[in-house]
């Protein structure tokens, strides 16, 4: 039997002037002190959170910061387990750049209190990730077994594709997590928009972080940040008619704090007045494929 109910804190994050490694690690302690004192039970940051440690160092070329970032694997990951398992409570831990057989990747952890971490690399590598960072995709979608039901994370450039997240859909997934990092209104309206279509689309929950604010020096990997998180419903009854369970104030350093009822989820599933999920017409593929072997 699942859990029905989870308070979430996804957070804005603010880009600041880091003075070292340790103010780094203290300020994300204090964050996570104060989402756990407003009752959340899921912690969720952006994408390239860790980026912000280069905010204190001479400036670097894109390889020379991979190879930065890769050396804090081991002090993330032991930071996140410790402040997930003494708060009880589970952590995205935004994403990190590591190192791995095929290369650098961009990489998501999601940590439990009893220890275990749940780990996606990004699938979709935006031009600048693959040219200039250079990083490597993954290649395979994580479904996330949980007390409150399956999960999954997209991030940021992943929300954009509706097959990802349809495959997310079939696996039974109800809840979506997309960590972000987008550092104009354009990015940061690609992908709010497609969290809401996903949303909308597949009958799920999307919830939504990215970083806020800008550095005192321009940082060539992360140095501005524009971004309204949000939680996501589909746009039918029993939720509200915009699909937004609560949004943040745009680029304010912030939580954004909601609670999910699953049982509202399946109510939608069952009493909605639309149900794209079940009604898509799967006819339409295998017409694509005829049409594709034709043209060939």
């Amino acid at each position: 039997m699942y859990m029905q109910n989870l308070k979430v804190a996804t957070a804005q994050y603010g880009l600041a002037d880091a003075e070292s490694d340790a103010d780094f690690w203290s300020r994300l302690g204090r964050k996570l002190r104060e989402a756990v004192a407003k009752g959340a039970n899921l912690i969720i940051f952006p994408e390239y959170v860790t980026a912000h440690l280069l905010s204190h160092q001479p400036v670097m070329t894109h390889e020379e910061a991979c190879r930065h970032l890769d050396a804090y694997t081991s002090e993330y990951i032991a930071f996140f387990q410790r402040y997930s398992r003494e708060l009880n409570v589970i952590i995205l831990g935004g994403t990190h750049i590591c190192q791995e057989d095929k290369g650098y990747v961009n990489k998501a952890s999601l940590f439990f209190p009893d220890g275990r971490i749940e780990e996606q690399n990004k699938l979709h590598l935006t031009p600048e990730e693959r040219n200039r960072w250079p990083l490597a995709a993954g290649d395979k979608l994580n479904i996330i077994e949980t007390q409150w039901g399956r999960w999954a994370i997209l991030t940021c450039y992943d929300i954009e594709f509706p097959e990802l997240a349809r495959l997310a859909g079939e696996s039974g997934v109800q809840l979506v997590l997309c960590p972000s990092y987008t550092d104009s209104a354009f990015g940061y309206y690609r992908v709010r928009y497609c969290c809401q279509a996903r949303a909308i689309e597949n009958q799920y929950y999307v919830v939504l972080s990215g970083m806020v604010g800008s550095l005192p020096d321009e940082r060539p990997q992360v140095d501005q940040g524009y971004c309204q998180a949000g939680i996501f419903t589909p746009c039918d009854v029993p939720f509200s008619a915009d699909g937004i369970i609560q949004a943040g104030e745009l680029n304010r350093d912030m939580f954004v704090i909601a609670e999910l009822d699953f049982a509202k989820l399946h109510a939608n599933h069952k009493q909605g007045v639309v149900a794209p999920f079940y009604d898509r017409r799967r006819v339409y593929s295998r017409e694509l494929r005829k049409m594709r072997i034709e043209e060939c």
